[in-house]
């Protein structure tokens, strides 16, 4: 009996997973049986882990981890990216493969566009080179192309965090007391439906720095589970991947390390603490005895000069980031701002595209994940039993402070991005209070474990990759998923347009981002900004609805970045109404109109 509900439940998350994956490609069955397949594929995960074994779970969450991120790329033909950013990243690429990264710390012509406008923010990402160079790496060995080399690597590192998170969940919680059965898949569930997790995996540096940054961690409780002081070498090299890869991932690496560097150089003023503070640390915790202590300040230093080093003599754009935002940043805390979500914030601009039932679950989603959140990190001070060991003690307090700092702040654009960085973990913190009600009420825990994995997984599944931007194009018959994408794709009419009439001078255009993003690299020493370049006879106008280069409606929240004085030289009503009467109308779309000047 037990093997055939094996059986059972294997055949569903494989027919579950062709469908979907069906649909994503096809978009010709009706949105019912979309949902209809969906809550089918929810309905075994759940029981697998609720009354299955380990691993009969883990195939269960590993499925519908690499279904749900592959949707997209399946229906985009693996052709688009999704979001805007990866377009900025896979510029840089291809700038490193044309040419050579000199050319991207010194930009020049015609690499470049000459007011360096259009190049801005792919050479902001240039100062991170590392996740570029591992992709250009990749592409040379295999020799793929850097398209298909960028979505490739994409997938080779979901596989690869979902690996190097389990190892670490695992990792964890056989040091922890959790009774909810199979608590490891179950926390990777719920680290795989993290509000901010993107969902499909995007091609950015945050990404690979992610498993870097979870690499690390995994190594350093080694030091003080296993006293294997070998892995330092690893671990410093993973320190300089971290540094050369993303900024705020290395930030918070040397926030992580910090702890750890003051307890070694310390270790009787810790111990100190815990006698004083019981109710933190516990009187009967574990504190590890070494025959001497590990060199994490050795390890801190390092991390911290190099951040600084890199910040100061190549990544010179932090340095300018922080001196202007600084301010607005601390400023900006409040403890209101958890009343509301990321997610409700961004309704307003993206619900014409989500029914609004979705919007509901995922504000509920929201809200239930920050309640667990709150109630975990409650429960690990106050019941101390939870986790006896000091420096996983100690590893989950500091996790917890920096998830706090950066989720209370409004002004910080990446708030949610300890919740990402530190997903896994954060995973502990939700079945944490589930730990404390299930050694009370048993049953009572079991419905509530089997409630919040409905809710999750059916969220992240209707809600796509867990945000307000659902996918419509795979609930509406016959739609084009790439228009989900927020790729421009009027640059190719626009090429084609000048090989047919041999004008090859300008690019007018109000759009700030997207342009340096899309357009060949060859084509950015002909693009201009409308209101930054006076437009003359023969110039290609490429109007994107909503924007119209408004006086600030553009420019970063932060004012930093652009160099961008708008309507220079000329009156911009003059401007678009010369345009609309007297210009010849190429095409038009809803993306996009484009114009010849005359």
């Amino acid at each position: 009996m037990r093997g055939f509900l094996v059986v059972l439940h294997l055949i569903a998350f494989g027919a579950c997973s062709l469908v979907m994956l069906f649909q994503a490609y096809t978009r010709e069955l009706p949105t019912p049986a979309y949902y209809l397949t969906l809550l089918v594929f929810v309905v075994p995960i759940v029981t697998s882990i609720v009354l299955g074994s380990e691993k009969l779970a883990f195939v269960g969450v590993l499925s519908f981890f690499l279904v749900i991120r592959l949707m997209f790329y399946v229906s985009t033909y693996f052709l688009v990216f999704p979001y805007g950013d990866p377009y900025g990243q896979f510029g840089v690429l291809r700038v490193f493969d044309q040419s050579s990264h000199i050319s991207v710390i010194f930009p020049n012509i015609p690499t470049f566009d000459q007011t360096e406008y259009l190049a801005v923010l792919t050479n902001q990402y240039s100062q991170w080179p590392g996740f570029q160079i591992l992709t250009l790496s990749f592409s040379r060995v295999t020799g793929l192309r850097l398209l298909e080399s960028a979505m490739a690597i994409v997938m080779i590192l979901d596989v690869g965090w979902f690996t190097i998170a389990y190892t670490l969940v695992r990792k964890i919680l056989s040091r922890t007391i959790v009774n909810p059965l199979n608590s490891v898949t179950l926390c990777m569930a719920i680290a795989t439906a993290v509000p901010p997790t993107f969902i499909p995996s995007y091609f950015k540096y945050d990404f690979p720095a992610t498993l870097f940054l979870l690499s690390s961690v995994l190594l350093l409780l080694r030091v003080y589970d296993n006293h294997d002081f070998k892995v330092m070498i690893p671990l410093t090299i993973l320190s300089v991947a971290i540094t050369v890869t993303h900024s705020i991932t290395s930030a918070f690496w040397v926030f992580l390390l910090l702890p750890f560097a003051l307890w070694t150089t310390a270790p009787g003023l810790f111990t100190r603490i815990s006698s004083k503070v019981p109710f933190i640390l516990g009187k009967s915790i574990q504190w590890p005895k070494f025959t001497r202590q590990p060199p994490l300040h050795a390890l801190f230093v390092f991390a911290l000069l190099s951040f600084l080093s890199w910040s100061a003599f190549y990544a010179v754009y932090l340095a300018k980031y922080s001196s202007v935002s600084a301010g607005k940043i601390l400023s900006s805390f409040s403890l209101g701002i958890l009343s509301g979500t990321r997610l409700a914030s961004g309704q307003s601009e993206v619900g014409n595209l989500t029914p609004k039932w979705i919007l509901d679950v995922l504000y509920v989603r929201d809200h239930v994940f920050l309640g667990l959140l709150l109630a975990g990190l409650a429960a690990l001070v106050l019941v101390p039993a939870i986790v006896r060991r000091a420096h996983l003690k100690i590893l989950l307090l500091t996790v917890a402070a920096i998830t706090l700092v950066t989720e209370f702040s409004g002004a910080l654009n990446f708030g949610d991005r300890s919740l990402l960085l530190f997903a896994p973990l954060i995973g502990f913190f939700t079945i944490a209070p589930l730990t404390v009600l299930g050694s009370r009420w048993p049953r009572l825990g079991k419905v509530v474990v089997v409630s919040l994995m409905i809710m999750l997984v059916f969220a992240v599944g209707v809600g796509f990759w867990a945000s307000s931007y659902a996918p419509t194009a795979l609930y509406v018959q016959g739609a084009d998923a790439s228009l989900a994408s927020g790729r421009p794709v009027t640059w190719q009419g626009v090429a084609s347009y000048m090989s047919f009439s041999g004008r090859q001078d300008c690019i007018l255009t109000n759009e700030i981002y997207l342009t340096s993003m899309s357009i060949p690299v060859e084509e950015w020493n002909i693009s201009k900004m409308i209101g930054v370049v006076r437009p003359a006879p023969g110039c290609l106008v490429v109007v994107y609805p909503g924007l119209y280069s408004a006086v600030n409606s553009n420019v970063s929240s932060f004012g930093f970045g652009e160099p961008y004085t708008p309507y220079n030289g000329f009156s911009p009503s003059a401007f678009y109404n010369h345009l609309y009467d007297n210009t010849d109308k190429i095409f038009s779309t809803r993306e996009a109109t484009i114009y010849y000047y005359s």
